[in-house]
């Protein structure tokens, strides 16, 4: 029988593909370079780390060894979790943010400090809410599933792996190309 937490990584998958797929029919409400194709740009950015994401989840129940499967389904979840804090943060700029900009005046005049206070909130919550979820919710159900997992009572090795998705992330919706 399939763990409770495979099926809810199921469900993830499916809510992800669902977000992905709504967000791409309106490509007109995110901030993409004029000089882009704004669609392709949203297919890949929404799309493709999906496929990597199904691609991992599926390698890790093909696995044989355990560990292997441990840190496989480790790695899916906190990849998961970057899609799914990014995809939220994306679909509010897109659609909630145009909103309010239409209707009301900032109670900040633009300068140099919204800039920096508007960066720092919009580039910390897809870093900062993936670990949370996975060290308070996904690792100790994986502990109650797999009492004898060395990885899973590593904290470097699981900051390596957080390291790791988030890097393979970045490269998946292009963000490093230009640095690479």
């Amino acid at each position: 029988m399939e763990p409770e937490i495979d099926k809810a990584f199921d469900w993830l998958v499916l809510i992800l593909a669902v977000i992905a797929a709504a967000m791409c029919q309106f490509p007109e409400l995110y901030p993409l370079k004029p000089y882009e194709i704004v669609g392709l740009t949203l297919v890949r950015v929404l799309v493709f780390p999906v496929v990597v994401l199904a691609t991992v989840w599926l390698w890790s129940h093909l696995a044989r060894k355990i560990e292997s499967k441990i840190v496989l389904k480790s790695f899916a979840w906190i990849y998961a979790s970057f899609i799914l804090t990014a995809d939220i943060e994306l679909l509010l700029l897109g659609t909630i943010m145009p909103l309010r900009r239409a209707g009301a005046q900032p109670f900040l005049a633009p300068g140099p400090l919204l800039t920096i206070f508007n960066l720092l909130f919009v580039a910390s919550w897809p870093l900062i809410i993936p670990i949370i979820f996975c060290l308070f919710v996904i690792r100790p159900r994986f502990r109650e599933l797999y009492k004898d997992s060395k990885f899973l009572y590593s904290l470097p090795r699981q900051a390596l792996l957080y390291v790791l998705a988030l890097t393979t992330y970045l490269l998946s919706i292009g963000v490093l190309e230009g640095a690479l």
